[in-house]
């Protein structure tokens, strides 16, 4: 019993480790705006599968943790450092949860909330340093001109508003991905594993490591975009936020901060977080190597289990889905490969 909590863990560390790398499994399925938010779900179902599999909740967890941060360090080195704050306050307000409360329905989907509610306050913070009032200027004037537009409807829109519909939003969501996990542990009794083993997993040697790059394209147009919508309506709209003068400066504060961030306290922090890290990873030398190793044919295992759910549909298809590629890669024997 010792051995297979072991192994379990061992895998369901390995699968946490490929859905923060992003390298294919679970994001494949979901190329999404929500990705985010699934990528959210996903990390937080793995984290309560590992504290119910757990004797020693809080050294199991904090292991597990370290391991996917080392793993992620090595795969995707071009993460920003937010994402490693992201995984561990997951992390951690699960350790704690789950050791004052233990896994039960409340704690599960107070996990999923507390974790959603402060991605959602992390956005914000993160676009109002970054861009400053004049953020919240072009969203007031947006929300004016479209309130105006409709006002046959009497909407009272707002960027008060529209702040506290965004948080809203993440918060229901964060409860409805607690009710997921849920029935997917429940669903996770249903699916029968060995079958897996009968399956030819072809793994093509030269995808094992390969960092990834894109990221930081992805970044680059988010914030240009971003940019470019909060300077349309002070550059175009007659208000009293608009003029060059207000876009200029919105440039260069936006540049500024973005560049301080992205050149000089981002690598800072992430060296900084690497030298705590490494500290342990000769310690984890072997359990690291191990889900490298896995990674390859966790990603293929995914797949199929994408394709073995393709008789069901939406929300449903994703909740088979997400239980059988976990059960199937509990118990999945590489050696028989």
């Amino acid at each position: 019993m010792k051995n297979e909590n072991k192994l379990i863990i061992e895998r369901l560390t390995a699968l946490w480790a490929l859905n923060e790398c992003g390298l294919g499994g679970f994001m494949h399925a979901f190329s999404s705006p929500f990705t985010g938010i699934v990528v959210g779900g996903i990390s937080i179902l793995l984290i309560t599968l590992i504290a119910q599999h757990s004797k020693n909740l809080r050294s199991t967890l904090l292991k597990a943790l370290t391991i996917v941060l080392l793993v992620k360090l090595s795969v995707s080195p071009h993460s920003p450092v937010t994402a490693y704050f992201a995984v561990s306050f997951q992390a951690f307000l699960g350790m704690v949860l789950y050791h004052m409360f233990s896994v039960n329905r409340f704690t599960i989907v107070l996990l999923g909330m507390i974790t959603f509610l402060e991605s959602a306050l992390q956005k914000l913070l993160t676009l109002t340093i970054i861009y400053g009032e004049s953020l919240w200027d072009a969203i007031e004037v947006y929300t004016t001109w479209i309130s105006n537009q409709l006002s046959i409807l009497e909407l009272n829109l707002s960027a008060k508003a529209l702040s506290i519909a965004f948080v809203t939003f993440y918060a229901f969501a964060g409860i409805l991905v607690g009710f997921l996990i849920i029935r997917i542990i429940g669903l996770m009794q249903t699916v029968e594993s060995s079958q897996i083993n009968d399956i030819p997993i072809a793994i093509d040697s030269t995808s094992k490591h390969k960092t990834s790059k894109r990221g930081s394209k992805k970044v680059l147009l988010f914030w240009s975009i971003t940019l470019l919508v909060i300077m349309l309506p002070l550059l175009f709209f007659k208000t009293e936020y608009g003029g060059w003068e207000t876009a200029l400066y919105l440039v260069a504060r936006s540049l500024l901060i973005i560049g301080l961030w992205y050149i000089v306290l981002g690598p800072l922090l992430l060296k900084g977080l690497n030298k705590i890290l490494s500290k342990r990873q000769n310690t984890y030398q072997s359990e690291i190597q191990s889900t490298l190793d896995l990674l390859p044919h966790l990603k293929f295992i995914i797949k199929y289990a994408w394709q073995d759910s393709k008789s069901l549909k939406g929300l449903n298809r994703m909740q088979h889905f997400l239980a059988k590629s976990i059960v199937y890669s509990i118990h999945f024997n590489p050696s028989k490969r």
